[in-house]
This record gives structure tokens, sequence and C-alpha cells, in this order.
């Protein structure tokens, strides 16, 4: 008598059950939980699987915590159901101990595999199912384990129905309805139209044919396999159904090689969605005999392998002849012909063919893979892919196989190929990786170190398992500990190491398949301190025309070894690395290059830049003190230049920490001439967009390298450009003492147009100290000098200054006279920036002869040029000029709104001295004392602020 044992205690092969006699498991949100650790039982699983099971892409905050109370209720249930099993907590999450016999998942699967030769087997495995797997629980996850349980149960009941076939019995009735219900399985077809065959219905046989050739074309887009056209050949034929027909429907095994997934698999959700469309989506009607290649592609230990395995996982039910895997990580010893060959050997293998049969030609091989794939449904995983042209003798020939491939580099001559292409993690799924090797308790405890982890880790999937990995080995450091030894740049790959498994060899790997003049750019692009290069950057590092670079640049690309940083918006490319590849560059830049290599790479940046800023430089913007020395300026790309020329204060604002750290470079090299050229020509950029503390930081380093280099020319134009700042933030002392210097250097070295436009910022210095004798002295000894030089939007500024110091005495007329000089002077020159400045001026004139209109004119043009230029600086003064002018007449609402809004956009450029000004007003419009005295005691403290900034230029 057949032992019958007892039902299993925890059964999910059908609605959720527990216990015996059977109770339902609990809400739906418990089932959920019960049955994702059912999957993995007596395994750890990660709490975030359990996340992601209940809510997909967006779990609510309180997500852990959902999680935590469904776990507490589930083991009040399983204590209640007598104990037969347990749920424990384990890093990363949680653990579901349970025996074999009460759990219908495991027994299932031990019986399925007992199936292949014992037929009592097959019927107890069929016997646990009660109907879907976790039926009525919505779960996205659940989803796609059932669909992969109900496909081995659709194979076991073929291998029942092929066993009683065999042994004579009526299948029709059930092959019938199993034909309706799974209309897409050949085998099915194939058993109804044997079973129909033997039983003298031939016309049937032939129908069922018929219907399964139309099902397949319709649906898929195949024609029936060889055994479908054998067996209608031989119906045809008038053969008699032969002994050993139904053998023959076995006789190719079908490979299940994928390898296991990775239990700590977190986000890609888009990835897997665009892999799925690709593969299972409807055919191109453009090329429906096309086999479906999707290519993964991306930085090494981005996690490429874990996606493919992951998504070969989910989509194996599409494809149910098989699927066959090749890790190729280890092939690069070989030639192309000999590891493509032993693959091929190794799957014509796994599809049945005896070694003894192999061919040996590897075009053969190729030959018969096809062949044996044809009008099949195989899904081929090719795993570290080199090139295009290793794949192309692993290409099956039918359009119901897939390909889906990982490479670093962009598979793009594959024809007809998708890519996908990977990024280091968003910082949240980095997270929440982190947490599946350390739990959610030790990041809780520590949510700053995590962050700084994972930003250590540069978000890169291989670096945070190292590192949750070391943590997780290592339950008595603190998640401090870990970043205390990534600190250090020096040592972080060395700690970016775990039994055996190393981010330096990942890296490695890109680096040495790469030519010899790819590597040198790969060192030389990590010589800068700036995060990324702009595109003509390769040329200058490498000392090549620019479209020879791109060469090189293209390797690093393919091998993705750096990325596009530009954002849409920006002017041209940016190249960037990730942080841990900087590191690994900047080793093999210190082991392969000499000292004066990178110096010479980076002195050559460092001219690209000088040349680019005096690109930059336009009429419009008014005059400058245009100086040179000896600092070579290095010809960009026409690219590269007509960008700049086309946008410049827009490449200003993209470039503007590129330039300041070509500056601080150019310093530390103690290139003096670089240092102080390149800052003086970027400050008078930084000027016009309110970069104020970068100007004063360029500036300082550009005094104390011509100071150094004893460049008095160069001295005497660093000091101009830091006295003019100071002037412009109306520091007068502090600006008297770079200025006074750096005239006796410009007379002593005999160039006119640097007295005269030091002069000229003298002369507003003497008139805010008072001696109003010397500002006159002063501006009026500039003019003929800056009308030597041509410099006319020095002269209309000089005369400009005139102008103010006649309106301090009330000579209007002449006031009036000078401003309209300068006007003319301004517009002769095409300096719009100037002819604002000179307006505002206006306006202070004809506002003190009582001419409100006209200062409103004045002062609503100078908004309009300095918008229209991108002149942030100039439109703040703007506002400012329209409130004054509101306040002369009497509209006190709309002084209020113009101040307010003066307020704002000098706080945007940092100009505090306008900030301050702005206050005052508004605390003299203000309607109660108290709203006065805070803006009185905001504009003090802004007053305070620049001293204090200014005071370390003293």
């Amino acid at each position: 008598m057949t032992e019958h044992p007892a039902p299993p205690r925890l059964r999910l092969l059908g609605p959720a059950e527990l216990g015996s006699p059977a109770t339902p498991v609990g809400s739906p949100r418990e089932s959920v939980v019960l049955a994702v650790l059912a999957l993995d039982a007596n395994r750890e699983v990660a709490a975030e699987r359990l996340v992601d099971a209940l809510w997909g892409e967006r779990p609510p905050a309180t997500a852990r915590s959902q999680v935590q109370i469904c776990v507490s209720a589930l083991r009040r249930r399983l204590r209640d159901a007598g104990g037969f099993a347990t749920i424990t907590t384990r890093a990363p999450g949680y653990r579901l101990d349970v025996a074999a016999e009460d759990l219908d998942l495991t027994r299932f699967a031990e019986l399925a595999v007992r199936a292949r030769t014992d037929d009592d087997a097959c019927e107890a495995a069929l016997a646990l199912w009660r109907g879907p797997a976790f039926a009525g629980l919505d779960s996205d996850a659940l989803t796609r384990a059932a669909t992969r349980l109900a496909e081995r149960r659709l194979d076991l009941v073929e291998q029942r129905v092929r066993a009683r076939l065999e042994s004579g019995a009526d299948v029709l009735p059930e092959l019938t309805a199993l034909v309706d219900e799974h209309p897409l399985r050949e085998n099915l077809h194939l058993l109804l139209m044997r079973a129909l065959h033997r039983g003298g219905r031939r016309a049937e046989a032939l129908t069922a044919f018929r219907r399964a050739r139309d099902v397949l074309v319709d649906e898929l887009g195949v024609e029936p396999g060889p055994e479908l056209r054998e067996l209608q050949a031989a119906i045809l034929a008038g053969e008699q159904p032969a002994a050993r027909a139904v053998q023959d429907v076995v006789a190719t095994p079908v490979p299940r090689q994928l390898p296991a997934p990775a239990t700590n698999f977190t986000g890609r959700d888009a990835a897997l969605r665009a892999i799925s469309a690709r593969l299972c989506g409807p055919a191109d009607p453009q090329t429906p005999f096309a086999v479906r290649v999707v290519g993964i592609s991306g930085a090494g230990g981005v996690g490429k392998s874990a996606l493919a395995v992951r998504a070969a996982h989910e989509l194996a039910a599409h494809f149910p002849d098989g699927q066959l895997y090749a890790d190729l990580h280890d092939d690069s010893a070989e030639d192309s012909t000999t590891w493509s060959a032993r693959v091929l050997g190794g799957f014509l293998r796994a599809l049945g063919m005896a070694e003894e049969l192999l061919p040996r030609d590897p075009r053969e091989r190729a030959e018969l893979y096809r062949t044996r794939l044809a009008d099949r449904r195989v899904l081929v995983v090719l795993d570290g892919v080199r090139r295009e042209a290793d794949v192309l003798p692993l290409l099956p020939g039918s359009a119901g196989c897939a390909v889906l491939t990982t490479s670093r580099a962009r598979l793009t001559g594959l024809p007809g190929a998708a890519g996908v292409q990977l990024d280091v993690l968003e910082d949240d799924v980095a997270l929440r990786l982190l947490a599946t090797f350390v739990g959610d308790d030790r990041l809780s405890a520590e949510p700053e170190a995590a962050e700084a982890l994972v930003a250590a880790c540069d978000r890169l999937p291989l670096a945070l398992s190292i590192a949750g990995a070391k943590l997780a080995s290592r339950d008595h450091w603190a998640l401090g500990d870990l970043l205390d030894r990534l600190t250090d740049e020096k040592r972080r790959l060395d700690e970016l190491s775990f039994r055996g498994v190393q981010l330096r060899s990942t890296i490695a790997l890109s680096y040495h398949g790469l030519s010899g003049p790819a590597r040198s750019l790969f060192r030389r692009m990590a010589t800068p301190q700036h995060p990324d290069l702009p595109h003509w950057a390769p040329g200058a590092l490498l000392d090549v025309p620019h479209v020879t670079a791109e060469d090189a640049l293209a390797e690093l690309l393919e091998a993705n070894l750096i990325a596009d940083g530009a954002p849409p918006s920006a002017l041209s490319r940016r190249w960037r690395f990730h942080d841990l590849v900087r590191v690994f560059a900047t080793e093999c830049a210190a082991a392969e290059d000499s000292v004066a290599e990178h110096a010479a790479a980076l002195r050559r940046l460092g001219s690209g830049w000088l040349g680019l800023a005096g690109q930059a430089q336009r009429p419009e913007f008014g005059g400058r003190l245009d100086l040179r020395g000896t600092a070579p300026r290095r010809e960009p790309p026409a690219s590269a230049t007509a960008a700049v020329r086309r946008a410049p204060l827009q490449w200003v604002d993209e470039e503007r920490f590129a330039l300041v750290t070509a500056v601080r470079e150019a310093a530390a090299a103690e290139w003096d001439d670089l240092c102080w050229e390149l800052a003086v020509t970027a400050a008078a950029l930084f000027e016009i967009r309110g970069y104020f503390d970068d100007w004063r930081e360029i500036a300082q380093l550009a005094v104390t390298s011509a100071d150094r280099a004893g460049d008095a020319v160069g001295a005497a134009a660093a000091r101009h450009s830091l006295g003019a700042l100071l002037v412009h933030q109306g520091r007068p002392d502090d600006a008297a003492r770079y200025l006074e210097p750096a005239l006796a250097g410009f007379r002593a070295a005999g160039i006119g147009h640097g007295v005269g436009a030091t002069l000229r910022q003298l002369a507003t210095v003497r008139r805010l100290n008072g001696d109003l004798a010397a500002a006159r002295a002063c501006a009026t000894e500039a003019l003929p000098l800056l009308h030597a030089a041509g410099d006319r939007s020095g002269e209309a500024h000089a005369r400009s200054e005139l102008a103010r110091l006649d309106l301090d005495a009330r000579a209007l007329g002449d006031a009036a006279g000078q401003v309209a000089e300068a006007l003319r002077l301004a517009r002769d020159a095409g300096a719009s920036r100037t002819e604002a400045q000179i307006l505002y001026r206006s306006a202070d004139v004809e506002l003190a002869a009582g001419h409100v209109g006209a200062a409103g004119v004045a002062v609503d043009r100078v908004l309009e040029i300095a918008s229209g230029l991108g002149d942030r600086i100039g439109v703040g003064y703007a506002l400012f000029g329209q409130g004054r002018v509101a306040v002369a007449a009497g509209d006190a609402g709309t002084a209020t709104a113009r101040f307010t809004e003066a307020v704002t956009v000098a706080g945007v450029t940092g100009d505090r001295h306008l900030q301050a000004r702005a206050h005052r007003r508004l605390g003299e419009l203000a309607e109660d004392a108290v709203t006065a005295a805070e803006h009185a005691r905001r504009a003090e403290r802004l007053l305070a602020d620049v001293a204090q900034h200014a005071s370390g230029n003293r």
C-alpha cells in the first residue's frame, strides 16, 4: 500500500493557507510577505525585497516599519498554527525556517526533480496544486514567480500526458483542453497530432497542424518547428505512427543554464522594463524575422551581469525551449575563433548533441547551432562580450530566439540591437543596496555616515557590495569606521577589496584593453583637479590635434571609463570620471607618467583656458585693460571658439569653477605668467556676472605669482584687478593699497593704458575718501592716456567720474556735458554695458535737476541694456535706480517694490554693498519703527561682511 504523506502545512500553490485544518494566512499584505519569504525558505531575504514585493517602485516612507508589523503578525500566526515554522531577523532582512514537507513550494521542487524518472512523483507534484500559485495576491514579484512555477507545472503536465499516451490511454480530451489553454506550446500541438494520428483520425491531425501553424505565425511570426513539420509530412505520406514516435518529442533537452540571481539585487526597474519590452514585446513589422538583441553596457562594477541574470530569470517563461548562458569574462587570452568554437560546443552539448558528433570547424558549429535553434524559443545570455565580432557566431537564426549581452563597451555595431546603458545607482537605491548587507538598523543608527559611505563608493554597485560585505562580516565596526578608511583616496581602492573581489582589478580590465593613446588620455584626464573637462581638453592634454584626440576619447567612452557630464542646456559636451575611476586613473598616472609629463599637459590645458577666456571678451561688455605677458595661448578647436563667441556669458557661468581651478593650478605650479594673465582675463568676465569671491581669489593668486616672478607688469595688472574689485565693493582704503603700487608699476613700465585705467579707479577712491581735488586730478590725467590707448569705454568712465564730481559741486550743467560726451564715447565704441553705466550717472544728474521723468527714462534703458546682456550686476543697479526715481516721484509703493527686487538680485550676485544700500532705502520707506530698524540692522551686517572679506586683502 502506497503511503500518502500529510499535506504541507504552509500552502501557496493556490490561495495562501496555513495549518491543518486550513486557515487563511492573514491580510493580503501579510500573505505577500510570507510568500516572498517562502520562495527563499531557509535563506535570508533582504527587507528591500519585501518592500519591492509590496509596493514596487513607490514605497511609502513607513515601508520598513509596515514590513516589521507584518512580520510580527506572521510570527503570531505561525505560533498559533503549531510553530512548525519560524521567522527570524537575520541581516539583511528576515528568514523563514520551515521543513521541506511542511511547505508545498519546496515539496513541489523536490518532486519535480524526481519526476524525471518517477511517474508517481510527477503525479504527487501535480496533486499539490489547488489553483494558480499565490492566487489573489497582488504583487509584481509574486506574479513573476508564479509564472515560473506555472511553467514548471506545465512541463510536468506534458510529461504526464506523454506517459499516458505511450501507455495507450485516451488523452485526447485533456490534450485538447491543454492546447486551447496554451496555444503557443508546440509540444502540446505535437502530442495532440500524435494522439489523433494514432487514433486513425488523420484529417483531424492535419487540421490540428494547420491550427498550430496559424497560431505560431500570427502570434510569434515563426513557422512550426521541424518535429511538427516532419509529422505533418508523415501523415500526408500515409505513414503509420511509429512506436517510438512519442519519444521523439523529448529527444532534445531543454537547457536551463542561467546562474542563480543575486539575492540582494536592488533597483534597475526601468532597465528591466526596457529589456522585457524589447525581447518579449510585439515584433517590429519592418524586421519581423530578425533576432531580438539587447546589449547591456556600462562601467565595470555597475551591475551588468546581475541585471542580465535577473532579467533572464524573469523572462524565462517566454522562452520555454530553454536558456543558454556563457560567461565570456575570462576569454581574453584566447583568439575569438577559438573561444567562440568552445562556447558553441558547450551550447550544442546543452542542446543534446553528443561530443563525438561535434564538428571541429567553427563555421560548421555555428551553422549546426543555428539549425538546432531554428523554430525554437530560446534565450541566449552572453555575459562579458568584448566586441561585436565575438557575438556574431553565437546569434541564433530564428526570430523566436532572443539574445541578451553584457559588455563594458556599447555594442553599437550589432544589427538591430537595442542598448541599455547602466550608470551608477541613485542615492536612495544605493542606500537600499547597502541595507541588504548590513540591515536597516545599522543604517538608521548612522544616517550621515551611511550617505557619506554611499558617496565614497561612488554609488557603484560592486563597491557598495564590497563595503556592505565587509561591514556584515565585521559587525563590531560602525559605518564610520569603514568610512574613515575610505576617506584617504590613496587607500580607497585597497579598502574596496574583500575575499578576492577587488574593484581595482575590475577597472584595470577595462584600462588594459585600451590602445596606447587612449591609456595616455585616461591618465592625463586625471591630472586636472576639476571634476569634469570640456570637449576640447583631450587635444590639449595629449598635445595632438582635436580630431586625433577624439579617437582616443571614443575608446574611453566605449569602455565606459568616462561619461558625458554636461547638462542638456550646456554649450558643449563635457567629460567626467566617476570618482573611483578617477582614483584608479590617478594611480596609473603616478605609476606610468613622469612629473614633467603631467606638468606639461596641465600647462597646455591652462593655455587653452587662457585662449578661450580671451575669446569671451566682447566690445559691448566695456573696455578692459588688455595686457599680455609671455604665457602661451593655445588655439582651441573652432567648435569651442564658436560656442564661446555665441554665448560668452553662458560660457563663463559653465566654466567659472574650471577657470578658478586653472588659476589655482598655475599658481601652485609656479607658472606665474599663466597665472596672472588668466586671472586678469577671467576677472573682467567675473565682474559682469557678479562672481566677486572668485574674482578676489584669483586676483590674490595673481598678485602672489607676479611678485614671486618679479614680473612688474603682471604685478601691476593683478593689483589693478584686485583694486577695481575693492572699489566696486565700496572699500576705498583697501583699494588704494593695491591701486597705488599698480599705478607706480605701470608708470615705471611706461604702459600708458595701465596708468590711465588705474588713475580712473583712483579717481573714485579719492572721491569716496573726500579728496575731491585729487579725484578730479586723477580723472583729468586719465583722459588723454585712455584716449591715446583707444580705450573709449575707459575714457567714458573717466568722464562719468568727472560728472559725479561736478554733480557733488552742484555744477549741473558741467555734469550734464560730461555725461553727454561719455555717452557718445560709449556708443561709438559699441560698449553697451558702459553705455548703461553712463545712463545710470545721467539719471543721477537728472534727479538732481528735478527732471524725474528724464531720470526714469534713463534707468529704464539701463534695465533694458543690462537684461539684454545678461549683466546681473547692471540689473540690480537699474532696479535700485528705478526705486530712487519712484521716491522722487512720491510713489512709495513702487519704490519699496523696486528696492526689494534690488535686494533679491544683489543677493544672487553677491553684491553686499548694493544690498546694504537697498536695505537702507527700505528702512527709510518703512511705515513702522520695527521694520525700519530691521532694515538698518541688515544693512549694517552686510557692510560688516564686506569689511570682513576685504580685510583679507590688507
